[in-house]
């Protein structure tokens, strides 16, 4: 019941906002009375954390898979897996992208903290990710220059993760085709630079 409670929240979130979002509606969509919720959830700030971490929790997890199942290939390839898992997971959960860029774009004062402390355990772990393929890739490339990479790379994923919302079809398909170009880019340029020094 837990999980029909958490999907149906969503769905909600993405179409009427947090305070649209009203457990009265929530119950309904899931078949059950309004008070049964807070069987499951002592109140709706509480539903919606559980349900936020959800969505949050999905993000990560396929962005731990895509890397995992890259980890030992080419740097432009484990980056153009992470741009296609990226997009693979938002595009397969549109009310859950939704609700992410909702989410993000305007905070619930009462889960910004939570969202705060996520997207920054996820910025870390990114970042390390990142850092640990560039250094086992170029083991002599600066700190400095590692770093500058890696903000390109997440530039780059952001425009797309934006574009998700913005662009359908082959619209979209060209944004991600651009994106994979500027990800060739920026490896040609590194190897450039690499040689150089």
């Amino acid at each position: 019941m837990r999980k029909k409670l958490i999907d149906a929240a969503l769905r909600h979130y993405s179409l009427h906002g947090y305070q649209g979002a009203t457990m009265r509606k929530i119950a309904t969509d899931v078949g059950i009375k309004p008070a049964s919720i807070y069987f499951f959830y002592k109140n709706k700030e509480a539903l919606f954390i559980d349900a936020f971490q959800q969505l949050l929790d999905n993000h990560f997890h396929a962005m731990e898979r895509a890397l995992r199942e890259n980890k030992d290939k080419p740097i432009e390839q484990i980056f153009s897996a992470m741009l296609h898992g990226s997009v693979t997971h938002h595009k397969d959960d549109e009310p859950g992208t939704k609700a992410y860029i909702s989410l993000v774009t305007a905070p619930i004062p009462e889960i910004k903290q939570h969202l705060t402390s996520h997207m920054q355990r996820y910025n870390d772990w990114l970042v390390d990710s990142l850092e640990a393929a560039l250094k086992s890739s170029y083991p002599l490339m600066p700190s400095r220059e590692v770093a500058r990479v890696i903000k390109q790379f997440v530039l780059i994923g952001n425009g797309v993760f934006w574009g998700i919302n913005l662009y359908e079809g082959k619209d979209f398909a060209e944004q991600v085709d651009l994106a994979d170009q500027m990800i060739q880019t920026l490896v040609l340029e590194l190897n450039q630079n690499c040689q150089n020094t």
